[in-house]
């Protein structure tokens, strides 16, 4: 499969203490320091919609966020360029940009410790439904790039997976891993 535009969201633990327009101006931060090493360009407040996207860090290569969608705010980042290398290694590549972010975030003096992303819980989602509608054939071609990926990101931790099923969202699964894993361990595991 040739998907390129896709994300991954990090939920995040005790998320309603979470002040959304406190990021604002640590997103604006990570602009002026190169935080995270992309082409940082803007940050979109969204949190006056409910369920929404939140707050978004806007850069070239993708999208950083902490997102609201689904009534459940997490750490997110999507890709909008193509990626290098196979289809789980491009998974690899996007899951360790929204951990590092989500590292950033939960480490942030001016937060207070109040962003927690405990690692257990991520959902994927495709953004190019040319590529990869939400069908049956096109989770079938995921699914094998997909398992690698967990297998690797969970390595030995157990873990289901439940599909989107809505033919109208996007193809997507929600991760659930039996037991907390440290983000120190997830970004270790993609490192590699």
């Amino acid at each position: 499969m040739e998907l390129h535009k896709f994300g991954f969201k990090f939920f995040a633990a005790d998320a309603d203490k979470v002040d959304l327009l406190a990021l604002i101006p640590v997103f604006h931060r990570w602009i002026q320091g190169n935080a995270l090493g992309d082409i940082l360009i803007d940050v979109g407040d969204y949190s006056h919609v409910p369920a929404g996207p939140g707050i978004i860090l806007v850069a070239h290569e993708g999208n950083y966020g902490f997102d609201e969608n689904g009534n459940r705010r997490g750490v997110q980042y999507y890709s909008k360029q193509p990626l290098q290398g196979d289809l789980p290694t491009r998974l690899a590549t996007v899951a360790r940009k929204t951990l590092q972010a989500a590292q950033l975030l939960s480490q942030d003096a001016e937060l207070n410790g109040t962003v927690r992303v405990p690692g257990n819980e991520l959902q994927f989602f495709a953004n190019d439904r040319l590529v990869a509608p939400n069908t049956d054939e096109a989770y079938a071609a995921l699914e094998p790039a997909l398992t690698a990926f967990l297998d690797r990101l969970y390595a030995g931790v157990p873990y289901s997976v439940e599909r989107e099923r809505d033919p109208r969202e996007r193809l997507g699964v929600t991760v659930r891993a039996q037991e907390p894993v440290a983000l120190e361990t997830l970004l270790e595991r993609l490192a590699s």
